[in-house]
């Protein structure tokens, strides 16, 4: 009888985890801790686990006493994930972070309505001051007579609102409504600055666990760990997360050098997603930056990883992307690799994806405002959604000819037919002309084309057919301004970046607002890291062109050796500050650590020779697997 031995699995790796976890969420001594867990570790699995021990532990004691366990996620998605792998069990708190920060403010309307009152009063103030400083009759003179007058009708209003609102997936355009900022920063501030709230807060939640940490408001983040401090003893905060897939500018940067001392810092190594020779790749792109490596399963196979490079200018891309996939459909024997519907093709940020779909102008024109970029590429940023949420849906319909459609829009968005305006009207037929009216007004603008999203809002704002966003309406007032006396005032008083932004938006045609909705909806026949955190796929192709890009906040050919870092990128990695180099890389990690079976690097570099020299010489691809040509 043969009696060699057999290598003992890694797959067990880290079941220690479990069970420091368990150690941590004590309700008598509690360990406050960051999770590291790298792509594909399986930190859902470990957090239904998690909340798992904490039920069948302390389910009794926690009941009595009223007690829950909360947890926060970055999507719905996850959120539906996590209650489902836990049962729907009502002891645990399943939530997104706007939707668990307005469950603790809801009610507290007093509180709300001074933190409002004092916030408008200091955001007048400064606008006010602003004015003082500028120049009469400028077109920023204007947008900010305009955001003036909206912040001071809100505060006028404030003492009549007796309930605020807040719907997390909406747009929250009545008038007791919060935004989405608002509640974080109101739910940061009233923790910060209420030692009772705190109190409350801990005594309701023993265990407060946040998933994706490292994308979680740094606002919010920084106020919870001033309560973990204050209440060490009895609340317990557990952070999950990895930094270099942090991909949101809101996020905190560099979260692990923040983490107190006291804490734990357990971590998960194993990889279970991707296939061995991806595991080696995405260790050796985050090597430079850190020391967390990842050990593949044994029981996984080896894969494939290539990467292909062609020169910027090259003719014809697509058909180069598809002559890759046919490539990696024989080297891999599988033949999905040539139907592009059957691979998940992402791009390392959304430049590229903006002109291949079709609404680059938009793009160009929002993303690269900070205070921007993050609600617009997520479907959120109240502007945009204007005309997704309401102008494209009615003016679809009404092209259809689908009239209940369109009055459905209409009927549940129109302040003309609102509750409000209808209630003591005595002549709601008359409303309804109105609102006809506004139809009709609004659709003779395609009669000579495509029409500006200016026009779209000027028209909007004469008929009162739909509330326009206040800052949207400032923007417009400051594009249909008469430019000031002399060129001298408009440029010693320039306009905001942000109002800049928005009146470069009003010029975009209206044509482009169709591809960005269904690109935010994910509808697209590519995505981006945004779109897939968390997700996994069998065959992935990564798409990096500089020459589509445009270097906008990234830069493929300087990760990939064939730029050099600019003097900006010096001076900030001096500083301690983020770097185009940085970003990328987190997102060349993040998509390269999707595959499951197979992945495929597609790179159109203004150098190829050098990019193939770096790759190697940094034994991210041995030269086998660095394709220029095809045979």
């Amino acid at each position: 009888m043969n009696n060699v031995a057999t290598a003992p699995s890694n797959v067990t790796l880290d079941d220690h985890v479990e069970e420091d976890l368990a150690r941590f969420l004590s309700l008598e001594k509690p360990t406050s801790f960051f999770l590291f867990a790298g792509a594909g570790s399986g930190k859902t699995r470990s957090l239904v686990n998690a909340l798992n021990y904490i039920a069948k532990t302390y389910r009794d004691t926690l009941r009595l006493r009223g007690r829950q366990v909360a947890v926060i996620t970055y999507t719905n998605a996850a959120c539906d994930e996590i209650t489902r792998r836990t049962e729907y069990d009502p002891l645990f708190v399943v939530s997104t972070i706007h939707s668990f920060a307005w469950s603790q403010i809801q009610g507290f309307n007093a509180d709300i309505r001074a933190w409002l009152k004092d916030n408008l009063q200091r955001e007048i103030a400064d606008l006010q001051f602003e004015e003082e400083k500028g120049r009469a009759g400028t077109k920023a003179s204007v947008a900010r007579q305009a955001q003036i007058e909206s912040k001071q009708r809100r505060l006028d209003r404030l003492a009549g609102i007796k309930t605020f609102t807040y719907n997390p997936s909406g747009d929250n355009r009545e008038r007791n409504a919060l935004n989405h900022s608002e509640v974080i920063k109101i739910f940061s501030a009233f923790l910060l600055g209420k030692p009772l709230m705190q109190r409350i807060f801990v005594e309701k939640f023993p265990f407060l666990l946040i998933d994706e940490s490292q994308d979680t408001s740094r606002a919010l983040i920084d106020a919870l760990l001033v309560v973990q401090k204050a209440h060490a003893e009895r609340f317990c905060l557990g952070l999950i997360g990895d930094t270099m897939q942090r991909i949101y500018p809101d996020g905190k940067e560099r979260i692990e050098r923040e983490i107190p001392q006291s804490w734990a810092t357990p971590e998960k190594k194993l990889n279970h997603r991707c296939p061995q020779r991806v595991v080696r790749l995405i260790n050796q792109i985050r090597g430079s930056v850190d020391n967390h490596k990842q050990e593949s399963r044994d029981d996984r196979p080896e894969g494939w990883a290539r990467l292909f490079v062609f020169p910027v200018d090259a003719p014809d891309k697509p058909a180069l992307e598809q002559r890759a996939r046919d490539y990696m459909a024989r080297l891999t024997g599988d033949q999905d690799w040539i139907d592009a519907d059957k691979c998940k093709i992402l791009t390392l940020e959304h430049h590229m994806a903006a002109r291949r779909m079709g609404f680059l102008q938009m793009f160009e024109a929002l993303a690269s405002v900070d205070d921007y970029r993050t609600s617009f590429l997520d479907g959120s940023f109240a502007p945009a959604r204007f005309f997704t949420h309401y102008i494209l849906p009615l003016v679809t319909a009404q092209k259809k000819g689908d009239k209940f459609a369109a009055t459905k829009v209409v009927r549940e968005s129109s302040p003309l037919l609102s509750k409000e305006t209808l209630k003591g009207n005595d002549k709601p037929i008359a409303q309804l002309r109105n609102a006809q009216a506004g139809i009709d007004s609004l659709m003779a603008l395609w009669a000579n084309g495509d029409p500006t999203c200016a026009a779209i809002a000027a028209n909007i704002v004469d008929s009162n057919l739909f509330s326009i966003p206040d800052n949207l309406k400032a923007a417009l007032a400051a594009k249909r301004a008469a430019p000031a006396d002399t060129l001298d005032d408009e440029e010693a008083d320039p306009v905001s970046e942000q109002i800049a932004a928005l009146i470069a938006f009003l010029d975009c045609p209206f044509s482009e607002i169709a591809p960005y909705a269904a690109y935010v909806a994910h509808e697209a026949p590519f995505d981006t890291h945004q779109g897939v955190k968390g997700l996994e796929f069998e065959r992935v192709m990564v798409l990096m062109d500089d020459g589509e890009a445009r270097g906008f906040l990234f830069g493929y050919d300087k990760l990939l050796g064939a730029k050099a870092p600019t003097a900006a990128d010096i001076k900030n990695a001096q500083e301690g500050k983020e770097t185009s180099l940085d970003r990328t890389r987190r997102l060349f990690y993040v998509t390269c650590s999707r595959a499951r079976s197979s992945l495929a690097l597609l790179a159109y570099s203004s150098d190829p020779a050098a990019v193939r020299a770096h790759v190697v010489a940094n034994r991210w691809f041995e030269e086998d697997e660095v394709v220029s040509d095809f045979p």
